[in-house]
Protein backbone atom coordinates (compact mmCIF):
# COMPACT_ATOMS: atom_id res chain seq x y z
CA UNK A 1 0.00 0.00 0.00
CA UNK A 2 1.30 3.46 -0.87
CA UNK A 3 2.41 5.74 1.96
CA UNK A 4 -0.43 8.34 1.71
CA UNK A 5 -3.03 5.55 1.84
CA UNK A 6 -1.33 3.99 4.89
CA UNK A 7 -1.37 7.43 6.56
CA UNK A 8 -5.09 8.01 5.89
CA UNK A 9 -5.92 4.41 6.81
CA UNK A 10 -4.20 4.78 10.19
CA UNK A 11 -6.09 7.94 11.09
CA UNK A 12 -9.43 6.37 10.14
CA UNK A 13 -8.58 3.31 12.25
CA UNK A 14 -7.54 5.53 15.19
CA UNK A 15 -10.76 7.58 14.93
CA UNK A 16 -12.77 4.35 15.20
CA UNK A 17 -10.71 3.14 18.19
CA UNK A 18 -11.00 6.57 19.85
CA UNK A 19 -14.79 6.55 19.45
CA UNK A 20 -15.12 2.99 20.82
CA UNK A 21 -12.87 3.78 23.80
CA UNK A 22 -14.94 6.88 24.59
CA UNK A 23 -18.12 4.81 24.42
CA UNK A 24 -16.70 2.07 26.67
CA UNK A 25 -15.44 4.51 29.33
CA UNK A 26 -18.69 6.52 29.25
CA UNK A 27 -20.85 3.41 29.66
CA UNK A 28 -18.70 2.18 32.54
CA UNK A 29 -18.78 5.54 34.34
CA UNK A 30 -22.57 5.67 34.06
CA UNK A 31 -22.99 2.20 35.62
CA UNK A 32 -23.77 1.82 39.30
CA UNK A 33 -20.54 1.58 41.29
CA UNK A 34 -21.12 -2.10 42.14
CA UNK A 35 -21.24 -3.08 38.46
CA UNK A 36 -18.27 -1.03 37.18
CA UNK A 37 -15.79 -3.06 35.18
CA UNK A 38 -12.65 -1.06 35.94
CA UNK A 39 -9.54 -3.11 36.62
CA UNK A 40 -6.66 -0.61 36.62
CA UNK A 41 -3.04 -1.64 36.17
CA UNK A 42 0.33 -0.23 35.18
CA UNK A 43 2.24 -2.26 32.61
CA UNK A 44 5.52 -2.08 30.71
CA UNK A 45 5.06 -2.27 26.95
CA UNK A 46 8.06 -3.09 24.71
CA UNK A 47 8.15 -0.46 21.96
CA UNK A 48 9.48 -0.23 18.41
CA UNK A 49 9.64 3.57 18.16
CA UNK A 50 13.02 5.11 17.32
CA UNK A 51 12.80 8.84 16.64
CA UNK A 52 11.63 11.62 18.95
CA UNK A 53 8.60 12.12 16.71
CA UNK A 54 7.59 8.46 16.98
CA UNK A 55 8.01 8.37 20.78
CA UNK A 56 6.06 11.60 21.19
CA UNK A 57 3.23 10.57 18.88
CA UNK A 58 2.70 7.09 20.35
CA UNK A 59 2.71 8.43 23.90
CA UNK A 60 0.20 11.16 22.92
CA UNK A 61 -2.06 8.70 21.08
CA UNK A 62 -2.08 6.39 24.11
CA UNK A 63 -2.86 9.27 26.46
CA UNK A 64 -5.58 10.69 24.18
CA UNK A 65 -7.33 7.32 24.05
CA UNK A 66 -9.79 7.17 26.97
CA UNK A 67 -8.89 4.50 29.50
CA UNK A 68 -5.14 4.63 28.90
CA UNK A 69 -2.34 6.97 29.97
CA UNK A 70 1.37 7.00 29.18
CA UNK A 71 3.18 7.42 32.48
CA UNK A 72 6.80 7.23 31.39
CA UNK A 73 9.08 6.32 28.51
CA UNK A 74 12.41 4.54 28.73
CA UNK A 75 14.04 5.18 25.37
CA UNK A 76 17.19 3.42 26.52
CA UNK A 77 15.29 0.20 27.20
CA UNK A 78 12.59 0.80 24.53
CA UNK A 79 9.75 0.53 27.07
CA UNK A 80 6.52 2.51 27.47
CA UNK A 81 4.95 2.50 30.94
CA UNK A 82 1.19 2.67 30.50
CA UNK A 83 -1.72 2.87 32.94
CA UNK A 84 -4.80 1.05 31.72
CA UNK A 85 -8.25 1.49 33.21
CA UNK A 86 -9.69 -1.82 31.96
CA UNK A 87 -6.89 -4.41 32.11
CA UNK A 88 -8.19 -7.95 31.93
CA UNK A 89 -4.72 -9.31 31.15
CA UNK A 90 -1.31 -7.75 30.68
CA UNK A 91 -0.86 -9.53 27.34
CA UNK A 92 -4.11 -8.12 25.95
CA UNK A 93 -3.22 -4.49 26.74
CA UNK A 94 0.35 -4.96 25.46
CA UNK A 95 -1.05 -6.39 22.21
CA UNK A 96 -3.48 -3.46 21.81
CA UNK A 97 -0.77 -0.83 22.43
CA UNK A 98 1.67 -2.60 20.11
CA UNK A 99 -0.99 -2.85 17.39
CA UNK A 100 -1.53 0.91 17.67
CA UNK A 101 2.21 1.52 17.50
CA UNK A 102 2.67 -0.83 14.53
CA UNK A 103 -0.10 0.92 12.59
CA UNK A 104 1.29 4.34 13.52
CA UNK A 105 4.83 3.43 12.45
CA UNK A 106 3.61 2.01 9.13
CA UNK A 107 1.69 5.25 8.56
CA UNK A 108 4.59 7.55 9.52
CA UNK A 109 7.50 5.80 7.85
CA UNK A 110 7.64 5.98 4.09
CA UNK A 111 9.44 2.63 4.19
CA UNK A 112 8.07 0.83 7.28
CA UNK A 113 10.99 -1.60 7.72
CA UNK A 114 11.26 -3.95 10.66
CA UNK A 115 9.44 -3.19 13.89
CA UNK A 116 11.91 -4.72 16.38
CA UNK A 117 11.07 -4.72 20.06
CA UNK A 118 13.01 -5.93 23.10
CA UNK A 119 12.14 -9.57 23.78
CA UNK A 120 12.90 -9.56 27.48
CA UNK A 121 12.16 -6.75 29.91
CA UNK A 122 15.37 -5.14 31.17
CA UNK A 123 16.34 -5.09 34.82
CA UNK A 124 16.37 -1.43 35.77
CA UNK A 125 18.21 -0.38 38.91
CA UNK A 126 17.49 3.09 40.33
CA UNK A 127 20.59 5.29 40.07
CA UNK A 128 19.85 7.39 43.15
CA UNK A 129 20.35 4.54 45.63
CA UNK A 130 23.47 4.82 47.81
CA UNK A 131 26.32 2.43 47.09
CA UNK A 132 26.80 -0.48 49.44
CA UNK A 133 28.89 0.62 52.39
CA UNK A 134 27.96 4.31 51.96
CA UNK A 135 26.29 5.90 54.92
CA UNK A 136 23.48 8.37 54.58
Amino acid sequence: MMWPLRFISFWLWYAKEFFLANLYVTLDVLRPKKRMKTNPAIIAVPAASVSNTEWTLISCLITLTPGTLTLSISREHKILYVHGMFVDSREQLVAEIQEMENRMLRALRRVPGELARPIQAPVVVPSDLPEEGDQQ
